[in-house]
């Protein structure tokens, strides 16, 4: 098998074209479907890799040749660009992204944050291919002008163009379309139609006041702040401000264009809480924290007596708020309800009134007389209902005037780990 792949990694090098950007284009492919193969087989289980993927392969080394064609399919162009000499690849953003398929996570287990993507952050991966033909050059490709220019095509030279350069931060436009959209935040601002980069905490902004009979209606933007950074224009000062963290009062009433009344930076998890009169940005409380205003950290729950933040209880401790954390569930068969382990397949389960739930990738069978945990139904099984279901979709089917599960629709694939 090893013999088989490295031959195919030789021939698809030499079928790219002549040159060393091709081959640079080959072997930036070869890594990132290893990469994509190896985060697969360390974070998704057999049963989810046969839900997605279906009996293509059995391992990592079968893998990689499926995941490798994927992406030839779809970078044909540009491969073909980059035996051309039109598009090459730019190895340290190449390096970058590949050091972050690698070091890829598995996806977060249920009930848990997912990671936080800085909003601001450019992903690398999006800037590995770059253009080589330069400004005034003949251009076939969309991307294969150099950086700070585009291929503009003229219909009559029948997808012949030429790389014109992109206005820059000052020059004058027509609309956004004539910035370089490489240069982050550049934008045509409507005050003065040149090229800007919209404004950081500080910097003076400004509505247009034409038509407007209120305040509310103070659009459009003439010069916009930052959005990614959590800015908006405040109205009265003309000035970029941060909009409300947490302890912070709520944004009332909001100024045009703005749709939350506290920070969206998916970081703080900023709710708006009133109490009384008084309405506080908050965010989930943390261990003690009062929850009587805010929600709890995604780890924690809300005592029921106390009405503070605590820790779910774990397998065997006691659940008198019917919480536990995952996957256990609270046991309220005992004398005392505690955390207790989920039916594993075979064994008696029910939904009411003694709830006992199945594992993951069982479900209960309610069609016996003693119910128990059975697996999902594969694709194209009879079922009667969607919880029986790998896809999660039971549905009719005209064909077979039947309820089955689903073809083609993919559900219950956590891939958080193997």
């Amino acid at each position: 098998m090893t013999r088989n792949l490295g031959l195919m990694m030789v021939t698809a090098a030499m079928a790219a074209g002549c040159g060393s950007n091709g081959a640079d284009v080959e072997r930036f492919l070869q890594a990132s479907a290893k990469a994509t193969c190896a985060w697969e087989y360390k974070c998704c289980t057999d049963r989810e890799i046969l839900l997605t993927d279906g009996t293509k392969y059995k391992n990592e080394e079968e893998c990689y040749p499926y995941k490798y064609l994927a992406l030839v399919d779809q970078l044909y162009l540009e491969r073909l660009a980059a035996g051309e000499g039109r598009i090459r690849v730019d190895n340290t953003k190449a390096d970058a992204c590949l050091k972050q398929l690698e070091g890829k996570l598995c996806n977060p287990m249920p009930g848990m944050p997912a990671p936080v993507v800085d909003p601001t952050a450019i992903d690398p991966c999006t800037e590995v291919l770059v253009g080589a033909t330069g400004i005034g050059g003949s251009c076939i490709y969309r991307d294969e002008c150099v950086k700070g220019s585009h291929c503009v095509v003229d219909a009559s030279t029948v997808g012949r163009g030429v790389c014109v350069p992109y206005q820059q931060e000052g020059d004058i436009c027509n609309d956004d379309s004539d910035c370089d959209p490489k240069v982050k935040n550049l934008y045509c601002a409507k005050k003065d139609f040149t090229c800007h980069v919209r404004g950081q905490l500080g910097a003076a902004c400004a509505f247009s006041y034409e038509n407007s009979s209120s305040a509310s209606a103070k659009l459009p933007m003439l010069l916009e702040c930052d959005a990614t950074k959590y800015l908006y224009c405040d109205p009265i000062v003309s000035t970029c401000l941060s909009l409300p963290g947490d302890g912070q009062d709520c944004l009332d009433p909001l100024p045009p264009g703005v749709t939350s009344t506290c920070s969206t930076d998916p970081r703080l998890k900023l709710v708006c809480s009133t109490s009384g009169t008084t309405s506080t940005c908050r965010a989930p409380g943390g261990l003690g924290a009062d929850c009587r205003t805010r929600a709890c950290q995604a780890t924690l729950i809300c005592d029921s007596s106390s009405r503070t933040c605590v820790e779910a209880p774990d397998l065997g401790a006691p659940c008198p708020n019917f919480v536990c954390r995952t996957p256990y569930f609270c046991n309220n068969n005992l004398a005392t309800p505690a955390c207790d382990q989920p039916a594993s397949f075979g064994e008696a389960c029910d939904v009411s009134p003694n709830f006992t739930p199945c594992g993951s990738d069982l479900y209960c069978d309610s069609t016996v007389l003693n119910r128990t945990c059975k697996y999902l139904l594969s694709d194209g099984q009879t079922c009667t209902s969607s919880l029986q279901c790998q896809s999660s979709s039971c549905q009719f089917d005209a064909a077979t005037s039947r309820q089955i599960c689903q073809t083609g629709v993919i559900g219950g694939v956590q891939c958080i780990g193997r």
